[in-house]
């Protein structure tokens, strides 16, 4: 969901709304700033022009100083834009920075409300990757999309502006060329964000695959197991390696043909406007200003198409991030009763469980344990002892029937003190 993710990305970024409008703001002055220059630049270059013909018509000679005056402020200009654009790039670091920190300790927070069900699905290499690979993903991403769009938006709608005052002739052909690029650009978009999608689903199943070979190493020895955990890996990387290398290769597309369309608008240009200049309808400072507008017309557009990469990883990287962030949660306790108040009296009472409710795996199972007494659950591997101990401690809840200490029905405790009467000792669940 690609527009959806994007609004809660918005919506998400309200914490940093002041630093990021300060941000964009100085990204647009730096932008006008320098989108002036080549205008100015234009100017020296008719005036130097005017005084070379001056000379060799003997009528007067270059004017040096108003030259220099006019060089002068362009180099003011530009140092203005190049503080604005400082000022950005410091704050949008920092936004990006508080951001990541600000997921990552979400994740962490909600993995220690998430139902134990959801890691005995899921793979922890998956989660790990989710609060690395996908977090980072964002990090750097937000920080070249938010002010490169804005700053690329910016720089088309201001070199417009300043095309149609130079020559609305040239203007009118430079932008005949915008058609045929966002034809382009919407092709190559539509067909690459799949494959980007894949890459960030595939990059967590790899790291899934990764983590439990290197926490079971020595599992995959004793077992011999060790070319079919590469074979495993193999078929994982693969797939990983194909939607990686189209979504690059699609997306890489977009540099070249950009810059194949930019280039036919600047020889169009260069073309017409040296028969405009031969008719007198324009001067050469203003043809050589054009030029330079024209590059700087189809450069924000060549950005706006890398931007558009960029946009779909950051998406299919926080689609992830948010789908964690929205799990369920384990249901919030409604606590009647402390554990200081009951006896250690433990009782099962027709109790109905399964990890899939359609097939349940204890049908009416009832026992009672006094005080005192010891109990050994004792059968082979998947008979359900374990599922025994994790229902007793509300890691599940059963489907029917009750499980009560001292007479109480443990849903009545909170879970934390529910847990603290226990001692567990876990056995390597890895195989």
């Amino acid at each position: 969901d690609f527009s959806g993710t994007l609004k809660q990305l918005v919506a998400y970024l309200a914490h940093e709304r002041i630093a990021l409008v300060i941000a964009l703001v100085c990204a647009i002055a730096s932008v006008v700033f320098n989108v002036v220059g080549p205008r100015i630049l234009g100017q020296a270059t008719t005036k130097l022009f005017e005084g070379l013909t001056a000379k060799v018509m003997g009528t007067g000679s270059i004017d040096f100083a108003g030259i220099g005056y006019i060089l002068a402020g362009l180099l003011c200009l530009y140092l203005t834009s190049a503080a604005f654009n400082f000022c950005q790039g410091w704050l949008m670091t920092g936004v990006t920075q508080r951001v990541c920190y600000r997921m990552r300790r979400e994740i962490v927070e909600k993995i220690d409300r998430m139902p134990l069900a959801y890691f005995e699905r899921n793979a922890v290499g998956d989660v790990l990757s989710r609060i690395t690979n996908d977090v980072d993903t964002v990090g750097q991403s937000l920080n070249q999309c938010v002010t490169q769009l804005i700053t690329s938006i910016t720089q088309i709608i201001g070199v417009t502006v300043m095309m149609l005052s130079v020559s609305v002739a040239l203007a009118g052909l430079t932008f005949l060329t915008i058609p045929v690029s966002l034809v382009l650009i919407v092709i190559v978009v539509r067909t690459s964000q799949r494959y980007f999608r894949q890459q960030q689903a595939l990059l967590g199943r790899v790291d899934g695959t990764i983590e439990e070979s290197f926490s079971g190493q020595n599992v995959i020895k004793v077992f011999n197991r060790e070319q079919r955990a590469v074979a495993d890996f193999d078929a994982d990387n693969d797939l990983l390696y194909q939607a990686g290398w189209r979504s690059q290769f699609l997306s890489g597309l977009m540099q070249p043909i950009m810059n194949f369309v930019a280039n036919l608008a600047y020889v169009a240009v260069v073309s017409f406007g040296a028969f405009l200049a031969v008719a007198g309808s324009i001067s050469v400072g203003d043809i050589q200003a054009f030029m330079q507008y024209v590059r700087n017309f189809t450069q924000p557009i060549t950005q706006l198409t890398q931007v558009s990469n960029v946009l779909q990883q950051m998406a299919a990287a926080a689609e992830r991030i948010f789908e964690f962030l929205d799990e369920p949660e384990e249901e919030p306790d409604h606590a009647t009763i402390t554990s200081s108040q009951v006896e250690c009296e433990v009782e099962f009472d027709h109790v109905h469980f399964g990890y899939n409710p359609e097939k349940p795996v204890i049908k009416d199972f009832s026992a009672r344990v006094t005080e005192g007494q010891t109990v050994a659950l004792v059968g082979p591997t998947g008979a359900g002892k374990t599922t025994m101990v994790k229902l007793l401690m509300r890691f599940y809840d059963v489907q029917s029937g009750s499980i009560k200490i001292g007479g109480h029905d443990i849903r009545d405790f909170a879970r934390d003190d529910l847990r603290s009467m226990f001692g567990m000792v876990l056995q390597d669940t890895w195989l």
